[in-house]
């Protein structure tokens, strides 16, 4: 008999999305574990398809959020998109 050495400890469904608001795109992806969101990454890109540039990241994990944006960058409007999203995700999960 073959000697096991892995105990699965937790499973978890990841999610990949997309959100626009404005010239932004924001590419989201998403972990949970039953109703508990475990993290989150949002990439932000301006502009569209053919033509993109990356213009920052926002993460959520463990009760804890992050940002990380170009100095001179407006970061008012994603920060409220970031807040709506998590509500969004948070939401379908204690609905499902």
């Amino acid at each position: 008999m073959k000697t096991k050495y892995l105990t699965e400890n937790l499973r978890t469904t990841q999610i990949e999305s997309t959100a626009k608001g404005g010239e932004y795109e924001y590419h989201v992806s998403y972990v949970y574990n039953g109703k508990n969101l475990l993290r989150m990454s949002c990439n932000i890109y301006k502009g569209n398809a053919e033509n993109q540039s990356y213009s920052g990241c926002m993460s959520f994990e463990s009760g804890n959020k992050s940002m990380n944006f170009p100095a001179d960058s407006d970061i008012i409007p994603h920060l409220t998109m970031f807040e709506n999203i998590l509500k969004e995700v948070n939401e379908s999960l204690t609905a499902g």
